[in-house]
């Protein structure tokens, strides 16, 4: 009994000790933060940015969301293993710093996200006050402002050679003073205000075909005449209070893929006639799709690929530059939908 009894103390031991190191070790890992690098341009003078940077690691902690956090990693490795571009085609973007935040973003409201309430609101996730605020830079802000800083470096790229991917952004749900959808900073919002800064006159157009509306870039750009907001949306989900744009489509449950198309080019056409933008930012959720969580749409893989090069067709055949997003996206054939639409863009 005396030995089995210490045999047992033994594995016992050993259990507690492994647990502790594994713990460290998921506790001290730090996230992936390669440096910046310049894209190569790649198909049809397209520049694809992406950096391991965007993936939000918090302890486990961000799996209590539905958004699939290693979506914008399965793109990049599906473009890679297919063959459409090689590991160092991508450009690796600089996170987006509290400056450039703040050409768009309340100042007061950038402070706040070190505050575990007002960042559990914004993701819809409880944040533990147990976790300092180094902990909340390095594991979810700076992965957002990573994606905002793609966004910023895709809108550079779009206007220099006629379009570019960030295979991340799309944060469409956050206002200048608040954030809520799973969405931190609004990146489109930050680099309109960027291009601005640096010069950029021209007219904008917004399009959104994620199943849930856009309200923050209409927040933003409602009395701005210089941003022309269309946004195509399931009416009966969240956000709760819709914010009126330029354009609306409201599409109602179920929606499959033709029906969505045909409202999709007779909106399009119509923005781009109102608007005549030089630069389109197309906020491509795959939440449209059928096996949705959070949506209630009928969008099969091969209509988001038909939706997104329809977009394609229809702006570059006007000459005007064009930067594609990726946005929502709770479902399992979210990724793979995604990573197709891209490979059929690039390849087209």
């Amino acid at each position: 009994m005396e030995v089995r009894t210490r045999h047992y103390l033994k594995i016992t031991l050993w259990t507690v000790i492994t647990a502790f190191i594994l713990t460290l070790l998921v506790f001290t890992r730090k996230p992936c933060n390669p440096p910046p690098k310049k894209g190569k341009l790649v198909a049809n003078q397209t520049i694809v940015v992406y950096s391991p940077g965007y993936r939000i690691s918090f302890y486990g902690i961000e799996k209590l969301h539905p958004f699939d956090i290693a979506k914008y990693d399965r793109i990049a490795d599906h473009l890679v293993e297919n063959g459409i571009l090689e590991k160092d085609d991508f450009q690796v973007p600089k996170p987006a710093n509290v400056e450039t935040l703040s050409l768009a973003h309340n100042s007061d409201y950038l402070d706040s996200l070190y505050e575990h309430e007002t960042l559990s609101r914004a993701l819809e996730v409880p944040i533990p006050k147990i976790f300092p605020r180094r902990s909340l830079e390095s594991r979810i802000l700076d992965p957002f402002r990573r994606a905002t800083g793609g966004t910023i470096e895709a809108a550079r790229a779009a206007l220099k050679h006629g379009m570019a991917i960030n295979l991340g952004g799309g944060f469409h749900h956050a206002h200048p003073d608040m954030g809520h959808g799973f969405c931190i900073y609004n990146d489109v919002a930050v680099a309109i205000r960027v291009l601005r800064k640096e010069g950029f006159s021209g007219k904008i157009l917004i399009l959104d075909t994620d199943a849930h509306q856009g309200d923050g870039n209409h927040a933003f750009f409602t009395d701005d005449p210089t941003v022309f907001t269309f946004s195509m949306q399931q009416e009966n989900i969240f956000p709760a209070i819709k914010i009126p744009g330029n354009l609306e489509a409201p599409l109602q449950e179920s929606t499959g893929d033709d029906e969505l198309l045909k409202i999709l080019e007779q909106g399009l056409m119509e923005a781009l006639d109102e608007s005549r933008p030089e630069l389109v930012f197309h906020v491509a959720g795959a939440d449209v799709l059928h096996d949705d969580q959070l949506a209630g749409l009928s969008i099969t893989t091969d209509g988001l690929v038909r939706r997104d090069l329809l977009v394609k067709e229809k702006v570059k055949s006007r000459g005007i530059a064009l930067v594609y997003l990726l946005a929502g996206g709770y479902g399992p054939s979210a990724a793979e939908a995604q990573a197709k639409s891209i490979e059929a863009m690039l390849k087209e």
